[in-house]
């Protein structure tokens, strides 16, 4: 129980930081995405460690179409909006998926040559220094 409190109080002092950032900046920017990159630089820093935040964000993982349920419900409210510009929404989300697409799959391919580059680099000098 403990540990799951510590995983929430991390997490919404993530949230909280980033409501703080926006506020202080002079364009408005989402703080859930200021929060998010301050987690991520966090974890991938090695400043928090993954097990302070590992089980909440399994769990909102698991759960993460409850989520998107209020933005769904609240589009509604915009109805006539979205069925005037259908086309260009569709347009936009079919070329966005396409360029994500793009961009993931290089994005994973250059990481992934350059761990076995450095990889094999390591194994030849091993195998160089153990002649």
């Amino acid at each position: 129980m403990k540990i799951w409190l510590y995983n929430i109080f991390t997490i919404f002092c993530f949230v909280v930081l980033g409501r703080v950032i926006s506020m202080l900046l002079p364009v408005e920017f989402p703080s859930s995405i200021i929060g998010l990159l301050l987690l991520f630089f966090a974890l991938s820093s090695g400043m928090l460690k993954q097990k302070y935040v590992a089980k909440v964000c399994f769990q909102l993982n698991r759960h993460i179409g409850i989520l998107f349920v209020p933005a769904g419900v609240a589009l509604m409210g915009y109805f006539d909006l979205v069925q005037q510009n259908l086309l260009p929404l569709i347009m936009a989300s079919f070329i966005g998926t396409v360029v994500i697409f793009f961009t993931v799959g290089h994005t994973y391919c250059f990481f992934n040559r350059a761990s076995a580059t450095k990889s094999n680099k390591a194994l030849n000098k091993k195998q160089g220094g153990d002649k």
